[in-house]
């Protein structure tokens, strides 16, 4: 078999929460061989490379890593940047401070369907729970003690209204959430990826479902089958809840335009051509255009 599908995980500064995001894709069951990861990272200043080139030198897997000078929050362009970096033909997002059950990626290879976008979320772990989910509990996946019974049931109603409003077809519905969409690298291209004028935290994956509707993409619900363990961090300095007084929102909430955005992916890969990717030794062989970091 090839590679069938890119795992894509943005990170800024948070190594220890990346470390275990990368031992979670180390113990997924049943696609050896099969996927390629990519670090998107947004710019850190700290080990966040060393940790990703050590890493690179266990790993059975291809192992790309993909940055830019940090000026403000930045997840569109860092998701672009990785879908350049990548080659296979499905693509699957998450962030470096999730750590994604050992069938995630299969059960994403499972569900995929053409002309559909999978839509998910996360089980989100408090502050000792998080700190409490070391690397033996990933390796047995002995997690079911550290998800609160409060967010057990948060998770399991939003898996039951995203599945009827998968089933009805209901506008907008379920929502893209960043940690947990996957969908086919034709369909990704055909709107020109995300973007990049969301700056700042929020709306960029509500942007990316309006503009994946509008080209004709139906949206899934995988929340049934699978979901990430989010590591508990303190908030984005952008943080507003509901994007309230962000310029974001007020960008999101402009009057129409087109499916294709201008300031997306093919932008992205041009402008970052000389730096991008670096990619690191692995037992994995590169097959397509590449170009180290000097």
């Amino acid at each position: 078999m090839g590679i069938d599908i890119a795992i894509l995980i943005s990170t800024f500064e948070r190594p220890e929460h990346l470390r275990r995001c990368l031992l979670s894709l180390e113990r997924q069951r049943g696609v050896e061989g099969r996927f390629e990861v990519v670090v998107t990272d947004d710019g850190s200043a700290d080990h966040t490379l060393r940790l990703v080139a050590e890493t690179a030198r266990r790993v059975p897997f291809r192992l790309t890593f993909t940055t830019h000078e940090h000026r403000g929050f930045r997840l569109a362009r860092c998701r672009n940047e990785g879908v350049a970096a990548s080659n296979a033909p499905y693509l699957l997002f998450t962030d470096g401070d999730c750590i994604l059950p050992p069938d995630h990626v299969r059960t994403h290879l499972d569900e995929r369907r053409t002309g559909s976008v999978s839509a998910g979320d996360c089980i989100r772990l408090g502050q000792s729970a998080s700190l409490s989910l070391d690397d033996a509990a990933i390796d047995r996946w002995s997690v079911d003690r550290l998800i609160d019974s409060r967010e057990r049931r948060r998770i399991l109603w939003k898996a039951i209204k995203a599945a009827g409003y998968s089933l009805l077809r209901v506008p907008m519905r379920p929502r893209l959430t960043g940690n947990n969409i996957a969908l086919w690298r034709s369909d990704l291209e055909r709107i020109n990826g995300f973007d990049e004028q969301f700056i700042g935290w929020g709306l960029e994956d509500r942007d990316l479902q309006r503009r994946l509707t509008a080209a004709g993409v139906r949206v899934r619900s995988i929340l049934h089958r699978t979901a990430p363990l989010h590591l508990w961090h303190a908030p984005a300095a952008s943080f507003s809840r509901n994007n309230q007084g962000t310029e974001n929102l007020t960008y999101y909430s402009r009057q129409g335009g087109p499916a294709f955005c201008e300031d997306g992916l093919v932008k992205a890969w041009e402008s970052a051509l000389p730096s991008l990717p670096l990619v690191f030794p692995s037992k994995q062989p590169a097959t397509h255009r590449t170009r180290r970091a000097a």
